[in-house]
């Protein structure tokens, strides 16, 4: 056997070897392809189930602020004096229409005129089920009343800003009527938008 034999043997199982590696490394490529694959349709299923579940629904609905107003008063009939601030009011509304109304601010108005509540009706921990329960909005964009044991009232909308009406206090000396404007400091959903304003109020 020539050297060239010798060489040219050696030449040809060397293209075989690398041959066979580079089959043996697209064949790995492949294999992780594949599993990669596999794995992504596993996680897709496993993704449409879960959106398949029934979901279960939240235990309340969820709200968002959705007007905030100083609540001015004074004398209904004129003796002279100016509106005196009674509160800040934020009320939060959820999309089903319920709404939560808080005081984010109180000025030192008496409420010693109000009837004291009843003891049936304060609130304890043997009532679970009250504490999820919330009323429909009484405040809309075009006006608010109320009626209860101690006040009743009717206001409406007169501007983007200003909701102007009458309260009456239910007294134990007799009623007394005043008048009260809500100054909306600011709109954040559009369900309380000025009936006639295509934008919010400045």
């Amino acid at each position: 056997m020539s050297f060239t034999d010798l060489f040219i043997g050696i030449l040809f199982l060397f293209l075989i070897l690398v041959a066979a590696l580079m089959l043996m490394h697209q064949e790995a490529i492949q294999r992780q392809k594949t599993e990669v694959q596999v794995l992504s349709e596993r996680i897709q299923q496993v993704e449409a189930q879960r959106d398949a579940a029934p979901k279960r629904p939240p235990d309340q609905p969820a709200f968002r602020l959705g007007i905030v107003f100083n609540i001015y008063q004074r004398a209904a009939v004129f003796d002279g004096g100016g509106w005196t601030y009674s509160r800040t009011v934020r009320v939060f509304r959820s999309p089903d229409g319920l709404c939560i109304n808080t005081v984010w601010m109180r000025s030192n108005l008496t409420t010693a005129w109000r009837p004291p509540t009843p003891s049936d009706d304060i609130p304890t921990d043997a009532q679970p089920d009250l504490f999820r329960k919330f009323e429909p909005c009484g405040l809309s964009a075009a006006g608010d009343q109320w009626d209860s044991p101690s006040e009743t009232g009717k206001l409406t909308r007169i501007t983007p800003i200003i909701y102007s009406g009458f309260a009456v206090l239910h007294k134990k000396e007799g009623d007394e009527k005043l008048e009260m404007q809500y100054r909306v400091l600011g709109v954040y959903d559009d369900y309380f938008l000025y009936p006639t304003s295509s934008a919010r109020p400045g």
